[in-house]
């Protein structure tokens, strides 16, 4: 019986990744950052103290490695991307920007990766926390961590989504377990997808899907189009 409790306990044990993300979200003061990190977010229109609150950090080859669980040969660093909790803190998860991108085995760029067997999630805007939630005023839904930060500095009450298919679980279109901390019913929600969904099937098709999926919980859903030349994150 005490080996069952001392096996269960083992398994109960974070994993070097998660020790490492809770260890870099505790550490409150303020951090160097990198500088092609740092010129990364304020080129989305992130000012320093949006970059402080939401615990940004440079990461180095080696805790790159850790926290993902992988090596990746040619990334000389990442930048890590926190989300925050809607009850309160930060989740266990977390995503990092790669520096410089790479090509997945389709030969399409990938600038964003997250740790092995982690679960998708919402980004909650600090900014507008409890406005995205729960308000009266509009749903600015943005595809993008960045993006739906550079909106709730604006004052509009904000939630980002991770890519286009960022919401469902794979094979199924049911909206996220982290939509349901947001009031849909009844709210207008402004659904800014990528500025290329509109030439971009694949992304038509996703911004739709989750369009119907907003719908059946009884939001009103708008389409935003952006200028195609806005720079990508």
């Amino acid at each position: 019986m005490g080996r069952m409790v001392e096996a269960r306990a083992a398994t109960d044990e974070p994993s070097p990744s998660l020790r490492l993300l809770r260890t870099l979200i505790r550490e409150e003061k303020d951090i160097s950052m990198h500088f092609e990190h740092l010129e990364d977010l304020r080129r989305s229109g992130l000012s320093d103290h949006t970059i402080r609150q939401h615990r940004f950090r440079s990461l180095s080859r080696p805790r790159l490695k850790t926290l993902l669980g992988l090596s990746i040969a040619h990334v000389e660093s990442g930048m890590l991307i926190p989300f925050p909790h809607p009850a309160g803190g930060f989740f266990d998860y977390a995503r990092v920007k790669i520096f410089p991108p790479q090509k997945d085995i389709r030969g399409r760029s990938m600038k964003y990766l997250q740790p092995r067997g982690s679960e998708v999630h919402l980004f909650f805007p600090l900014p507008t926390l409890h406005a995205g939630l729960d308000s009266k005023d509009a749903l600015y839904l943005v595809e993008g961590e960045k993006k739906s930060l550079a909106v709730a500095q604006l004052g509009r009450p904000a939630v980002g989504f991770c890519g286009i298919e960022g919401w469902h679980l794979g094979g199924s279109r049911a909206l996220i377990a982290d939509f349901e901390w947001v009031r849909l019913r009844g709210r207008q929600v402004e659904l800014i997808p990528d500025g290329d969904w509109q030439t971009n099937p694949n992304v038509e098709r996703g911004a739709f899907h989750l369009a119907e999926a907003l719908e059946a919980r009884g939001a009103t859903v708008r389409l935003v189009v952006l200028p195609m030349d806005l720079p990508h994150a």
